[in-house]
C-alpha cells in the first residue's frame, strides 16, 4: 500500500512538471511576418535569402540580431533597422533599409600630366573597384584618391592634392568628382651618397637605373621623376648588385632621406631644370671586399660537378661576384630544365671569413627528378588542325620535357603568322610530381587567314594601280599557302598564281610552285635632267614583259633555324618601247650571243633558264612586325650555260634583317629593326650582262629618300653619225666626224644597302618609324657592259662611286582591308649626286632632290 502511494505521488509530480513545461512553451511568442522596407533596387527575394528566421518562428531577438548581421555584410544597404510589433498570431518583425547609393557618374577634373584611361589602368592594377554603377562605399573613395595621388608622384608632381566631391542625384544615386591640382613640377636635382669612400659619385649614379638627376636624357625616359617605391627598388637591386659584383657582399644601404628645395635650374632652355627639386641623400656602407675562398657544388645528379663549377669561371682568391654567381646559377637552372628536372634547384651555404676575409661558397644542388612529356593540348584552333601545329613542335610527346625546346616551338608557331601572337601567358606547364609527367597546354587565337580584296593607290615601284588578290596562308586548316592576285597599274601589270605545301607528302620537304605574268615600264628620272622636254615627267625608259614559272624545293635543317633550299626559273622575256638614246647600249648586249645580224630581233622571246640553291636562317618571333630575332637569306643564282637559255650569268645575293626590343628607353615596347643586303652579277662564257638584269636601287624598299630605281652608275652613250650611204659624217666647222652623245642609266653588277628602322607603336593600327638607309650601285666589271661596234659607252666615275643616304619619319597605318600597311614617309637625303659632266660639248649639272614625300602601299623589311 506504502509502495502504490509512492508510485501515485511520483506520477502525479511528473504530470504537474509536464504541464508547467508544456504551458512555458506555448506563452512563448511565434513570429507571424516578416517584412522588409526601403528597398528599391535589392528585391525582396534577395533581402529575404539573408534573413534566416522564418514566418512560424519561435520569436527570437538573438536571432533576429543574427539577421541584421548577415544583412550588413551583403554590402547593399548604408542603415538597417529591425522593428517588432504585435500581430493577431504573433510578432510582425519589420526590417527598415536604406540602400547605398549608385555611382551613376565619375569625373575627373585637373589632371594634365595623366589622361583617365592612366587612371583606370591605375585603379585595375590597385584593385580599387570603382567602376560607374557599382555601390558607394567611403572605402573605395579613398583608395581611388591614394591612387590618383600615386599616378601625381609617378608623373613628378609630388606636391599636388586629390580631394572628393559627393553629388547627390535623387533618388538613390550620387556623382562622384575628383578634383586634383597638380601643383609645380618637381624632379630629382641632387643625388648624393654618403659614406661612399670607393667609387666616385658619378660612378653610383650610373648604377641607379631608374633614378637619375634631371637632364635631356632623362627627360625622354623619365628617370628624374621620384617615386619612393622606385627609388627603394633601385637601390637594394641595382646598387647593391653593384658593390656585390665587386666582392662587398655585405655592403648595407641605409634608408634614403629626401626633401624637396629651391635651387639652380640652368640657363639652357628645354633642359633647364625644375624650379622645385628633390634632393636625395642615400647613406652607404660597403664594409670589406671579400674573395673567394671555395667554390663547391653536390649532387649534380647527370651532370659532373667538377665541370659545372668551371662554368662559374671563378678561383680561389678571385673577387666574390655575386652578379656572376647569380647569373651562372640562372643558367644552369636552364641547363637542368632543359634536361627535364624542371623543379631543380639548389641550398646556398656561405661561410664567411672576416678575419681573412673570403667567403667559402658551397651549392647543395636538389635536381628532383626528370620530367617526360605526356600530353601537348591546343585550344582555340577551329580552322587550324591540329597536325598543322603539332609539326611545328620541337617539344614531342614521350620524350624528356626541355624548357628551351618549348621556347623554340612556340617560336615557330608564331613564325607561321596563323595566330595572334602566342605570349607567355598564352601556354602553361602542368608537372604531376607523382608521376614525372608534364602536360602543355597552348592556347591560340587565330587570325583572318583568307582575305578577298581590292587594293589601289599610288606607289613609286607600280605608279598608280588597282588591283583585286585573293590569299589564304592556312588553306582548309592544311597550312598550305594559296595566293592569286592581279594589279594594273601605269608602271606594272602583274598576274600572279602561287601555291606552297609546307611539309610536302608529311616530310620535312616544302614545295612552291609560282606561275606569273609581268609587264613592267622602267622611267628615267628627272634627278639626272633627262625628262621629257615639254612635260619635266619622267619618261619610259624601256617596258619589260616577262611571263614563266619558278619551283622551289626547301627543307628544315632538324629542329633548328636552317634551312636548305633550290628552284628553278623558266621565264620568257620581251623588250619593248626601248627610249632614243638607251638603243645602243641596250641592243649593244646583245651583240655577242645572237645569230641575228640585227639585235631586234632578239627582243622577244628572250629565254631565261636559271637554278638558285640557297640557305636561310630565321629566328624572328613574328611572321609580320617581329620583335626579336634573325633572318639571313644566301642564294647563287645560276642561269644559261647548261640549263640553256639566252644569257649566262650567277647572281650570288646576301640579305640579313635582326631585330631587337629597345630595353633602355622603352622597356621593349618600341623595336630596333636592321637590314643588309647585297648583291653581285657575272656574266660568264661570251655573255653580257643584261640590261634589264643590271641592279638599280631607290626607293621605297631600299633608299626611301630616292625614287625608285634612280640610283645607278650613269654612262655617256656616244654615237658617230652616218649618211645614207653609210659615210661618217664630218662637222664642217671641227672637220671631225659627228658624234651623237646621250647620257644614260645603266644599272650596275654590284649593289649594297642598310636599312636602319626604329619601330614606335602609337595606338592600334598606327605607328611611327624614323629610319636611315644607306646604299649604292656600282660597276666593277666594265667588260660585261656589251660590245658596242663603233659606239663607246663611258661610265662617268663620279656616278660610279657615290654612297647615297636618306633618313626621316615614317608614318604607318594598317587598314583591315590591306594585308599591308599604308606608308606616308618624309625624307631628307644627306648623301646625294652632286656634279657637272659633260655631255658631248655640253655641260650638264647633276644635282639629286635633297628632301622627297612619298606615298605607298607595303612593307620596307
Amino acid at each position: 500500500m506504502a509502495k502504490s502511494a509512492k508510485l501515485g505521488i511520483g506520477f502525479l509530480g511528473f504530470l504537474l512538471l509536464a504541464s508547467g513545461v508544456l504551458a512555458q512553451q506555448t506563452s512563448r511568442p511565434t513570429i507571424e511576418l516578416i517584412n522588409v522596407r526601403g528597398n528599391r533596387r535589392i528585391n525582396l527575394e534577395t533581402c529575404r535569402f539573408y534573413i534566416q528566421s522564418r514566418e512560424g518562428d519561435p520569436y527570437d531577438p538573438a536571432r533576429l540580431e543574427y539577421d541584421l548581421r548577415s544583412l550588413y555584410k551583403a554590402n547593399f544597404f548604408e542603415n538597417i533597422e529591425v522593428q517588432e510589433s504585435d500581430g493577431d498570431a504573433g510578432k510582425i518583425i519589420t526590417f527598415i533599409v536604406k540602400e547605398k547609393p549608385l555611382i551613376r557618374a565619375i569625373e575627373y577634373v585637373g589632371n594634365k600630366s595623366f589622361t583617365e584611361s592612366n587612371i583606370l589602368d591605375e585603379f585595375k592594377e590597385r584593385k580599387v573597384g570603382l567602376t560607374v554603377d557599382s555601390q558607394y562605399e567611403p572605402s573605395k573613395i579613398r583608395a581611388a584618391e591614394r591612387s590618383l595621388k600615386n599616378l601625381m608622384i609617378q608623373n613628378g608632381k609630388p606636391l599636388g592634392t586629390v580631394h572628393s566631391e559627393i553629388e547627390k542625384i535623387p533618388p538613390s544615386s550620387v556623382r562622384v568628382r575628383f578634383v586634383m591640382d597638380e601643383g609645380t613640377k618637381v624632379r630629382i636635382g641632387k643625388i648624393r651618397f654618403v659614406g661612399n669612400r670607393l667609387f666616385s659619385e658619378s660612378t653610383l649614379k650610373d648604377a641607379l637605373k631608374m633614378n637619375k638627376e634631371h637632364s635631356i636624357y632623362t627627360m625622354f625616359k623619365g628617370t628624374d621623376k621620384y617615386h619612393s617605391e622606385k627609388l627603394e627598388y633601385d637601390l637594394e637591386v641595382n646598387l647593391k648588385a653593384y658593390y656585390q659584383e665587386r666582392g662587398y657582399m655585405q655592403v648595407q644601404i641605409g634608408q634614403p632621406v629626401t626633401r624637396i628645395f629651391e635651387g639652380p635650374r640652368g640657363v639652357i632652355p628645354m633642359i633647364r631644370k625644375t624650379r622645385e627639386q628633390f634632393f636625395i641623400e642615400v647613406p652607404i656602407d660597403a664594409g670589406d671586399q671579400f674573395h673567394i675562398g671555395k667554390l663547391e657544388l653536390q649532387n649534380c645528379g647527370i651532370l659532373d660537378c667538377g665541370k659545372l663549377v668551371t662554368v662559374f669561371g671563378m678561383h680561389k682568391g678571385d673577387i666574390a661576384n655575386y652578379k656572376r654567381i647569380k647569373d651562372t646559377l640562372e643558367n644552369i637552372k636552364k641547363l637542368y630544365g632543359n634536361l627535364g628536372y624542371i623543379n631543380w634547384s639548389y641550398l646556398p651555404e656561405y661561410k664567411t671569413d672576416n678575419k681573412n676575409k673570403t667567403i667559402d661558397i658551397n651549392f647543395d644542388f636538389q635536381p628532383d627528378k626528370q620530367f617526360f612529356v605526356h600530353r601537348i593540348n591546343f585550344a582555340g584552333n577551329t580552322k587550324t588542325r591540329d597536325k598543322v601545329m603539332r609539326r611545328e613542335f620541337v617539344l614531342e610527346e614521350g620524350k624528356i620535357f626541355s624548357s628551351a625546346a618549348l621556347d623554340a616551338s612556340v617560336m615557330r608557331l608564331n613564325q607561321l603568322g596563323y595566330f595572334d601572337k602566342i605570349e607567355e601567358k598564352d601556354y602553361e606547364v602542368k608537372p604531376d610530381d607523382k608521376t614525372g609527367l608534364v602536360d602543355v597546354n597552348v592556347k591560340v587565337k587565330e587570325k583572318s587567314q583568307r582575305s578577298i580584296g581590292f587594293t589601289g593607290g599610288v606607289s613609286g615601284i607600280s605608279g598608280s594601280f588597282l588591283g583585286v588578290n585573293y590569299a589564304d596562308n592556312n588553306f582548309m586548316g592544311r597550312g598550305e599557302n594559296l595566293d592569286v592576285s592581279f594589279t594594273g597599274g601605269t608602271r606594272e601589270t602583274n598576274f600572279n598564281v602561287s601555291f606552297t605545301e609546307p611539309y610536302l607528302m608529311d616530310t620535312r620537304w616544302s614545295m612552291g610552285v609560282q606561275l606569273f605574268d609581268q609587264r613592267f615600264r622602267y622611267d628615267t628620272y628627272s634627278a639626272y635632267g633627262i625628262t621629257n622636254f615639254y612635260t619635266g615627267q619622267p619618261t619610259e625608259l624601256f617596258t619589260q614583259k616577262t611571263a614563266g614559272t619558278t619551283v622551289t624545293f626547301s627543307r628544315r635543317l632538324g629542329h633548328g633555324y636552317w634551312s636548305l633550299a633550290s628552284s628553278y626559273t623558266f621565264q620568257d622575256i620581251g623588250i619593248s618601247n626601248i627610249a632614243p638614246g638607251f638603243e645602243t647600249f641596250a641592243l649593244g648586249q646583245f651583240t655577242g650571243f645572237t645569230t641575228s645580224s640585227n639585235p631586234q630581233d632578239v627582243l622577244t622571246g628572250i629565254i631565261r633558264s636559271e637554278i638558285t640553291p640557297a640557305m636561310s636562317y630565321n629566328s624572328t618571333n613574328s611572321y609580320f612586325n617581329p620583335s626579336r630575332g634573325t633572318s639571313m637569306n644566301l642564294s647563287l643564282g645560276i642561269s644559261g650555260g647548261a640549263l640553256g637559255g639566252d644569257f649566262s650569268m650567277i647572281k650570288p645575293s646576301i640579305e640579313v634583317r635582326h631585330f631587337f626590343p629597345d630595353k633602355w628607353l622603352t622597356h621593349g615596347r618600341n623595336v630596333f629593326g636592321f637590314r643588309f643586303m647585297s648583291q653581285y652579277i657575272q656574266a660568264y662564257g661570251n655573255s653580257s650582262i643584261p640590261f634589264f638584269e643590271r641592279s638599280f636601287i631607290g626607293g621605297e624598299n631600299t633608299i626611301r629618300g630616292f625614287d625608285i630605281r634612280s640610283i645607278s652608275p650613269l654612262a655617256i652613250s656616244s654615237t658617230p653619225q652616218f649618211d645614207s650611204n653609210g659615210n661618217p659624217v664630218i662637222d664642217l666647222k671641227t672637220g671631225l666626224r659627228k658624234v651623237n652623245s646621250t647620257i644614260i642609266s645603266i644599272g650596275g653588277d654590284t649593289t649594297g644597302v642598310f636599312n636602319f628602322e626604329y619601330r614606335i607603336p602609337i595606338a592600334g593600327p598606327l605607328s611611327l618609324a624614323p629610319f636611315y638607309d644607306m646604299g649604292i650601285s656600282h660597276v666593277s666589271r666594265t667588260q660585261s657592259l656589251g660590245d658596242f661596234g663603233a659606239s663607246r659607252i663611258d661610265i662617268v666615275s663620279s656616278t660610279n662611286n657615290t654612297f647615297r643616304s636618306s633618313t626621316g619619319l615614317e608614318v604607318q597605318f594598317v587598314l583591315p582591308v590591306i594585308s599591308a600597311p599604308i606608308r606616308l614617309i618624309f625624307a631628307y637625303n644627306p648623301m646625294i649626286l652632286q656634279d657637272t659632266i659633260m655631255v658631248g660639248n655640253t655641260p650638264l649639272s647633276l644635282k639629286e632632290p635633297r628632301r622627297n614625300i612619298r606615298f605607298t602601299v607595303g612593307r620596307s623589311f
